[in-house]
């Protein structure tokens, strides 16, 4: 071959390689998450071929070297020479969880009284809307009145019809940002009493799954936080109890109509306290054991593959049966804290009861090869046998905080 073409054929030779790097390079960039939980003394299993963490902080030494607060940043490399990305690596206490599947109820008490909905009133002058014009709107938490700290509906009330008509101050957080504004009551017509034009809701009750419990009693369910049923917001947490329940009927799922799992509370004595009320769902401390399974270990994100696993769920009374599922897809990089794979029931008796998922079925543990690795947190309206579920470690991460508080 004549030196010329061999050059040229060097050259587009290197060329190739060099895209072909680069479209690796970008699909890991992509892939590969941008941070990582690792157990204390374990390495960080990436799982992908050819990707290695930096040598300056080798994948071995990684989880000896992070507190039990901070973390460490390391390097992602393509077969330890080309840079990738930087992950953030946070180390979690090295536990087995017992899986549940068991339902519970839960009574919650609001911090302060979340506004679910505004109307005028109608007075002598014509119709205003107190709370509007104070520049009050739905999803706003209001913790004080004329510095008074307010948990019910009555609470507003009393002070409101009490104010003479003078301007009342009130204390509100939105979007996590506290202010103040000023509210002119307005008296009713007929009648005499002063008004808000405000309606609220100070607390909540349902029932729900757990998904696993700590040797201590900590326990994580749901996978996403209890909801407003009007403003779709998380209900600001005053306090909680947990109380046992049992399943006494189902709502078949469709297309178009989500199911649902019908239920009731067996006993009004408390079992338990719910102290958080997060994204990845609640959190808190039952005194007594809602399991009949053996601990198991948890599989952290990086670990969760599509293919077959099952889920613990109850259909009837209080025990738990697994059924078996599918998960479609893991978003190892998706920014949500509960809609982190895509799973579908294939379980034919699953199908036959409830049509797939279904309302109350939210919390139910996700395992695969023998570990806790997520728990069912939506369904899919337009197709109920598809649904999303939370990654076990998000939920595993509030509940050791708890532990440490």
């Amino acid at each position: 071959m004549p030196l010329r073409k061999f050059f040229r054929f060097l050259a587009s030779t290197i060329a190739a390689l060099s895209l072909g790097t680069m479209g690796i390079v970008s699909y890991y960039s992509y892939a590969l998450p941008g941070q990582y939980s690792v157990f204390a003394d374990h390495s960080v299993a990436l799982d992908s071929p050819g990707i290695y963490t930096s040598s300056s902080a080798p994948e071995q030494r990684v989880a000896n070297s992070l507190t039990e607060s901070h973390g460490a940043d390391v390097e992602l490399s393509l077969f330890g020479m080309i840079p990738i990305k930087e992950a953030h690596v946070t180390k979690l206490v090295d536990q087995k969880v017992i899986p549940c599947g068991t339902p519970f109820g839960v009574k919650m008490l609001t911090n302060g009284v979340m506004v679910i909905g505004l109307s005028d009133i109608t007075t002598k002058d014509g119709v205003v809307n107190p709370a509007e014009e104070a520049g009050i709107q739905i999803g706003d938490v209001i913790t004080s009145v004329n510095g008074i700290s307010v948990s019910s509906n009555e609470q507003i009330g009393t002070i409101v019809s009490e104010s003479d008509g003078e301007p009342i101050s009130v204390e509100l957080t939105r979007d996590d940002v506290d202010q103040t504004v000023t509210l002119q009551p307005a008296m009713a017509y007929p009648g005499s009493t002063y008004k808000a034009g405000i309606w609220v809701r100070d607390s909540s009750a349902g029932i729900g799954i757990i998904t696993f419990c700590l040797e201590d009693g900590v326990f994580g369910g749901l996978g996403h936080p209890i909801c407003d049923v009007d403003t779709g917001a998380a209900l600001p947490l005053g306090s909680g109890e947990i109380v046992e329940a049992s399943i006494n009927g189902i709502k078949k799922g469709y297309v178009g109509e989500p199911g649902e799992l019908c239920g009731t509370f067996t006993n009004d004595s408390s079992i338990g306290i719910v102290d958080y009320n997060s994204d990845a769902g609640i959190f808190g401390e039952l005194s007594t054991p809602l399991s009949p399974h053996d601990a198991v270990e948890v599989g952290l994100k990086q670990e969760v593959k599509t293919g077959p696993a099952t889920i613990y769920t109850t259909l009837s009374g209080e025990d738990p049966q697994e059924y078996d599922i599918e998960i479609l897809s893991v978003n190892v990089n998706d920014d949500s804290n509960n809609k982190n794979m895509v799973i579908k029931v294939t379980d034919p008796e699953l199908l036959a009861q409830t049509g797939g998922i279904v309302q109350g079925m939210s919390g139910s543990p996700i395992l695969q090869n023998g570990k806790l690795v997520g728990a069912v947190t939506h369904v899919f309206v337009n197709d109920p046998t598809k649904g999303y579920g939370i990654f076990a470690e998000n939920m595993l991460e509030v509940a050791e905080q708890l532990e440490q508080s």
